[in-house]
């Protein structure tokens, strides 16, 4: 959803929490970049669209993002069919930390909650790849990223 360039990426490896580490990729093979965009979103709340920098448009079964604008940080959750795709970074930093998960269309809370825990983990990760602290990040309902298919 975001088409930004970076230098440089980090992403977390999509393994255990156990295993994992912090690696630098290049963002020509990351395909992952700073979701810029998202700054443009009012403070310190989560938004739920189809594309929240597009408008309001709802989520659909096939599409959904959610944004947040922490000031110098911005987090976008991004859902294409069955995969969640988690990115944060900082303003003015190069790197940014990203991890993505598979949960299927309609995910058990088990699943949900691993999206919240991951979520968690790519945050700690840009923090620490750019040596800066978050703000206090609310948390998102998981379960809004998959609105029920329309009948």
């Amino acid at each position: 959803m975001h088409k930004f360039c970076l230098s440089a990426m980090l992403a977390l490896s999509a393994f255990p929490a156990w295993a994992q580490d912090i690696v630098e990729v290049p963002a020509s093979q990351a395909g992952v970049a700073l979701p810029e965009d998202i700054f443009g979103l009012p403070l310190g709340q989560w938004y739920v669209a189809r594309q929240v920098t597009l408008g309001n448009e709802p989520c659909t079964a096939e599409a959904c993002e959610a944004g947040f604008n922490g000031g110098n940080l911005a987090i976008s959750v991004e859902r294409a069919k069955d995969y969640v795709r988690i990115i944060a970074g900082f303003r003015g930093c190069q790197s940014v930390a990203f991890q993505e998960v598979q949960t299927g269309l309609t995910p058990e809370s088990s699943q949900r909650g691993e999206v919240s825990h991951l979520l968690k983990k790519v945050v700690k990760a840009a923090e620490k790849s750019c040596k800066l602290n978050a703000p206090t990040v609310p948390k998102l309902d998981v379960k809004s990223l998959f609105p029920a298919k329309a009948k």
